[in-house]
């Protein structure tokens, strides 16, 4: 009862002048992202103004899901740490959430200005989708047959998809490789918001400015310069190009294989390279619409999350360096990439990470 009666105490005593100063000021802080987010939507808009696409430009798609992606992730965390106090055989379990609650709201400025920057981080994503769905639309897919020869050339004339099928031949290891795969979207989710509502530091906007740019540099700026659609999709483009047959169809059997064996799930990989298709194809607007094999923004995003994620704890970092290994071998098992798209996008991406570091310590901002 004492922490009701001091929560209450303290909520009646705000002063909301100087909780406004407070946000103005944290917001200020984000000034830099914000910046880029804006003078990034511009380019997009005049990009696609100037080849004539003005009607593909989508900024709200991702805003749109925002408060639905949130509400689930709020649920999904809080009765998951309920079931952590269960488990830890906590005996006010309630009680400890409720403290927990309160330490939240306590921290309502950093939560609020991260709201503010979440609504920013959607458009930006939103543009990202439409100059990715634009990229085979003015610049056709023709690098494919090069990054085939490469994966040939670094791998000792052997298909690094064959190397990896030939050590991993288990269907249920292919299908754990492609949950890890899917949980790249859920990892990528909430290490984005344990930055976004992390301590205000150079750290912080280190991550995200990293985040930012490799999206933009790698994921759109180098996309549209090496365009290439990957392995699942070049027989689908030429008819004649039967390279990656073996894999797919090594694909088809496994996924077959486990749904003969009681698999609960299939490989969702193939699904999904289906749907991208039939985007691609027919010209449908889908979220997460676009073919792109070069770089593989998973790997990117793998690299990024265990450089960021080791920056504040080692250990955990580790598993996120593991993880990012798993993502590169399966971006060429499940046909998604050819092997030099991750050792292109790793490095490239370490380098946006040192070089958003080196800037923020050169011109002194992120600190308090």
């Amino acid at each position: 009862m004492n922490v009701i009666t001091q929560f209450y105490s303290n909520f009646k005593n705000i002063s909301w002048r100087s909780e406004l100063f407070i946000l103005y000021e944290s917001l200020k802080v984000d000034r830099p992202i914000y910046i880029f987010i804006a003078i990034y939507i511009m380019a997009v808009f005049i990009f696609s103004n100037v080849n004539g696409y003005e009607s593909k430009i989508q900024l709200t798609s991702y805003v749109e899901i925002l408060p639905i992606v949130i509400s689930i992730s709020l649920c999904v965390s809080s009765i998951g740490y309920l079931f952590l106090l269960v488990i830890r055989l906590e005996k006010r379990p309630l009680f400890c959430f409720w403290i927990k609650l309160i330490k939240i709201y306590e921290l309502r400025n950093r939560i609020i200005t991260s709201f503010f920057l979440l609504t920013a981080i959607s458009a930006f994503t939103s543009c990202f989708s439409t100059v990715k769905a634009l990229i085979p639309l003015l610049n056709p897919f023709s690098f494919d047959e090069l990054f085939h020869r490469l994966d040939l050339f670094l791998f000792s004339g052997v298909e690094p998809w064959k190397i990896a099928h030939g050590l991993f031949q288990s269907p249920w290891i292919t299908l754990g490789l492609n949950i890890l795969y899917n949980f790249w979207l859920i990892c990528v989710w909430g290490v984005l918001c344990l930055f976004l509502v992390y301590p205000t530091s150079k750290l912080r906007l280190q991550y995200l400015m990293s985040w930012l740019l490799s999206w933009s540099l790698l994921g759109n700026v180098l996309a549209y310069f090496l365009p290439s659609a990957g392995p699942a999709f070049v027989s689908l483009l030429e008819p004649l190009n039967t390279t990656y047959e073996p894999l797919m169809s090594l694909l088809h059997a496994h996924d077959a294989w486990l749904i003969e064996h009681g698999s609960w799930v299939s490989l969702w990989a193939l699904s999904t390279q289906d749907a991208l298709w039939e985007s691609y194809s027919t010209g449908k607007e889908m979220l997460g619409s676009g073919i792109s094999a070069m770089p593989s923004m998973h790997v990117s995003m793998a690299v990024l999350m265990a450089l960021g994620v080791y920056s504040i704890n080692k250990m955990l970092g580790w598993v996120f360096w593991i993880y990012a290994v798993i993502i590169y071998i399966g971006s060429f098992m499940l046909g998604w990439h050819y092997a030099v798209d991750g050792l292109v996008s790793a490095p490239l991406t370490y380098v946006i990470w040192r070089l958003c570091g080196y800037c923020l310590r050169h011109f002194d901002l992120g600190d308090n």
